[in-house]
């Protein structure tokens, strides 16, 4: 239904007119709008059947109309609807209910980004700031401590991962997030991958009729900085929104690498003393595009484009110190680190949606590509402290090169049918296919004189993977339940070859990922669930390359290409009750993995003739971990509005009967976030965030914590704001690792410069 609202005498537009829509002969509220700027008003979604139009305005008098849709003319044009001026005499409107920040769903909670995080650069940060979500200072997201979480746009899975994911996250305006859904239990509807559950990042797409714009900028210092702008139109059957960003955060980092080398007896035979200063740095460029267009009434084809560009820098200069098991010093040295990383990512998805009937009946499908293309260029070298000319006195000189494309193709049909009152069917068909082509350079420079030889440690692989999925879910209601079964069938398939020596690693398997919930409503402001659901995760190529793959001077990677997915079969109770003032959410869980991959450090191993410590990946026998998640939401209207979230978990690990290699580690992490209302236009949030020490096979990860403060002040209503953010005052945000084994304890330790004062 669309119209206009016109001033009777005048003969103009009425803006902001209110426009309600009512069904007959019930009189029940179904459908409203508020009309634009010109008095232009549009309601979609509308069932054909007969309707009572009434608008209104401030000093008007309303005007009620009769209006029917039928399946034969489901667009009714109102034409323009006159109010004629009366005088009016009002009382005084207090608002005082305000949209929640935590939502609680069956399935998911969902937080508002600009509640959670209301100065935020990215939408890392916004992460960041998400209970039971962590980002560390390389920019890897982890969920209820496990690091293997899936991150999806809008609903589909990011084609990034790793280091091209972080960097992807940086590069994501903080404003064009709407909110943060976490899923820990997902159903057989969605891809399996992703152990610890789903982060679903849903970005802005609302857009007014006619054009609607927003611009954002934000500053640190002239080194880190962010802006965003986005525009928007929607006119007809066409709907556009577009959208480019530009971050830059370079931060200073220093720390310590220091390891202790001993003999049989436990007594130390050496150490080495590293000290380590540098700056990463980091920028990136991205550039959206939404376009829907109403082909019909029912069907609506989409398209969305993004395109993604980084580029990552990394310097550093680390001091060591060779002492003997007495602590004498028997030598001094510097090693020098310049990395420099780009990546372009292309990302384009084409669907078709048929809506019978909406929320009930429906059929989509959908075609998606996404190219990604990431260099990587490594500089190492020695060289001695405190000379005149320090680069007369280079050796042991390294350069790696890391050329990777990767490519992805998806097809996807879903359907959805209401059975029943209370019945509902949804099914669908997956398929993926992947290519990664990846060439990696090692040259060597020993002597420091120029002559550069390509080391045998250079390789070329490339790896394909395949995989077909189709699922079913059943839900169904009955009094006061709500059930759900969920049924995915997957068959997959990869080949990882090496181009010298020539070497094939191929590997297929079947997969079956049942899923069930039952929710029980006790009341209409109490519920209780139990979920159940099989997740995967699958090998990443890193993991699989058995070539080593040197981070710095010291330590290596190296892949296992034998490896096999990890299942977990998840389950987890849930109590949700609502207070007038607030939600309080309680959920235990229970997680049991099978064919876990852990990653094994042997500190005494020698590769390309010097030692090092090398960091490899093995399945495991069994891992479980279980736990329990607090979250709460208070609502004390302008005073206070926040949340906070409790979270704790035991991990253990069996290596089983080949491996000696175990855990068995209790951590907890919580956060409180606050926002006041100091004037009407004035807001002040805290926010604090705290994990305690955690146990993992032969180490300990210490405690983190973080504090971070805005002040917001709106101007010109909620057209504008300027946000003053302070993050990390006290510099408590550090990472420090301690691990080892009878030979060799190494402790790291680093500070990602993570302080300071944003202006947006």
């Amino acid at each position: 239904m669309r119209g206009s609202v016109v001033d009777a005498t005048a003969g103009t537009g009425i803006g902001r007119a209110s426009v309600a829509i009512r069904s007959k002969p019930a009189g029940v509220l179904v459908a409203g709008a508020i009309a634009n700027a010109e008095g232009v008003f549009r309601v979609p979604g509308l069932r054909p059947g007969s309707y009572t139009l009434r608008v209104t305005y401030l000093g008007y008098g309303p005007r009620v109309q009769d209006v029917v849709l039928t399946e034969a003319a489901p667009l009714v044009d109102v034409g323009g609807i006159k109010l004629s001026r009366v005088a009016a005499v009002l009382e005084g409107v207090a608002v005082t209910e305000e949209r929640a920040t935590m939502t609680v769903e069956p399935d998911r909670n969902a937080y508002r980004a600009k509640d959670v995080a209301p100065a935020a650069a990215n939408a890392s940060e916004v992460l960041d700031a998400v209970p039971s979500v962590q980002v560390d200072g390389d920019g890897k997201v982890s969920l209820r401590g496990n690091e293997n979480v899936a991150v999806q746009i809008n609903g589909r899975p990011s084609p990034l991962r790793g280091p091209q994911l972080a960097s992807y996250l940086k590069g994501l305006p903080a404003n064009i997030v709407e909110r943060i859904e976490v899923i820990p239990n997902p159903s057989a509807r969605y891809d399996p991958e992703g152990m610890a559950g789903i982060l679903n990042i849903v970005l802005k797409q609302n857009v007014d009729l006619g054009v609607s714009a927003g611009l954002n900028l934000g500053v640190s210092r002239s080194d880190r900085y962010n802006a965003s702008g986005n525009v928007g139109y929607q006119s007809g059957p066409l709907t556009l929104f577009t959208n480019l960003g530009v971050n830059a955060d370079n931060r200073a980092v220093i720390g310590i690498n220091d390891r202790e080398r001993l003999d049989a007896l436990r007594a130390p035979l050496s150490y080495t003393e590293q000290d380590i200063e540098g700056a990463n740095g980091f920028d990136g460029q991205n550039f959206s595009m939404n376009a829907d267009y109403k082909l019909t009434p029912r069907d609506v084809l989409s398209n969305s484009l993004s395109i993604n560009h980084r580029d990552n820098t990394a310097s550093s200069a680390n001091a060591y110190t060779e002492l003997s098991g007495a602590r004498l010093q028997l030598d001094r040295y510097d090693r020098l680190q310049g990395v420099d990383s780009k990546g372009l990512t292309f990302d384009y998805n084409i669907a078709l949606k048929r809506t019978f009937e909406p929320r009930k009946h429906e059929l989509s499908g959908e075609l998606r590509f996404n190219r990604s293309r990431d260099e990587d260029h490594t500089a190492l070298w020695r060289q001695s402290p405190g000379a005149v000319d320090p680069t007369a006195t280079r050796v042991e000189g390294q350069i790696d090169d890391v050329d990777a494309v990767s490519r992805q193709a998806v097809a996807q049909l879903d359907y959805t049918r209401t059975l029943a009152a209370r019945t509902r069917l949804e099914t669908g068909y997956k398929g993926i296919a992947r290519w990664l082509d990846r060439d990696y350079v090692l040259q060597k420079d020993a002597l420091g004189t120029g002559d550069w030889v390509r080391s045998s440690l250079s390789n070329t692989f490339s790896f394909d993977e395949n995989i077909q999925a189709a699922y079913a879910v059943l839900s169904q209601g009955i009094a006061k339940l709500d059930l759900q079964a969920g049924l995915r069938a997957e068959y997959a398939s990869r080949d990882f070859s090496l181009a010298a020596p020539a070497s094939s690693y191929p590997y297929s398997y079947r997969s079956l990922f049942p899923s069930g919930v039952v929710m029980y409503n006790l009341s209409d402001a109490t519920q209780m669930k139990a979920s159940y659901s099989r997740r995967i995760r699958r090998p990443g190529t890193q993991e699989l390359n058995p070539f080593p793959s040197f981070f710095d001077i010291q330590n290596v990677f190296l892949g296992n290409p034998n490896l096999s997915p990890e299942y977990t079969d998840a389950f987890e109770l849930g109590l949700t009750r609502n207070y007038k003032l607030g939600t309080l959410q309680v959920s235990p869980f229970y997680r049991k993995t099978r064919d876990v991959i852990r990653i094994i450090i042997n500190t005494a191993d020698v590769i390309d003739g010097r030692e090092v410590t090398s960091v490899s990946f093995s399945n495991l026998a069994t891992s479980n971990s279980w736990g329990s998640d607090v979250n709460g939401s208070l609502r004390l209207g302008p005073r206070l509005n926040g949340f906070a979230s409790f979270n704790v978990f035991k991990i253990v690990t069996d290596g089983g009967s080949t491996s000696s290699l175990g855990s068995n580690g209790v951590t907890w992490s919580s956060r409180v976030n606050g926002t006041t209302q100091m004037t009407p236009t004035l807001s002040l949030q805290a926010s604090y965030f705290y994990r305690a020490p955690m146990k993992i096979e032969r180490g300990e990860f210490a405690s983190t914590q973080m504090a971070q403060f805005a002040l917001k002040k709106k101007i010109d209503g909620d057209n504008s704001s300027i946000t003053l953010r302070v993050t990390d005052p006290f510099q408590t945000m550090k990472f420090r690792i301690l691990a080892g084994d009878d030979n060799v304890t190494q402790l790291t330790e680093r500070t990602f410069g993570s302080r300071t004062v944003f202006l947006t």
